[in-house]
């Protein structure tokens, strides 16, 4: 794999990723194109007074890790449960918004992608 495009691809996705993370503890209003549901589960998230701090930390964190250069696999990693939600958010409730999520999602796998030999280890069985 080329390394300058990847290099290029995970310090966007690095600059992206902040951007989100410090958006989620401004405390926007939920846009008003979301279907009812997704507005109901996205409401239910803010309501909660935690869920979209946590969901911004991680974001802020893989952001500096792939920023950085720093443990960008474990970046990626942590990523994965949050950028596979975005899909099934979309796919369940609100499918024609789905294309910024499956953006993110592609970034996402291709930075764990590039970084596949670090997990060689971990999928080894005994």
């Amino acid at each position: 794999m080329n390394n300058k495009a990847v290099m290029v691809v995970r310090f966007v996705f690095g600059l992206l990723l902040l951007a989100l993370g410090a958006m989620a503890f401004m405390n926007f209003s939920i846009p008003d194109f979301y279907s009812p549901k997704a507005l109901a589960f996205l409401q239910a998230l803010s309501d909660t007074g935690y869920m979209n701090q946590i969901m911004g930390a991680v974001q802020l964190i893989a952001g500096l890790m792939f920023v950085t250069r720093r443990y960008v696999a474990l970046g990626a990693t942590i990523l994965a449960p949050i950028t596979f939600n975005i899909i099934i958010f979309h796919l369940f409730l609100d499918l024609k918004t789905i294309l910024p999520g499956l953006v993110i999602f592609g970034l996402n796998m291709f930075i764990a992608y590039s970084e596949k030999d670090k997990y060689k280890s971990l999928l080894k069985s005994r």
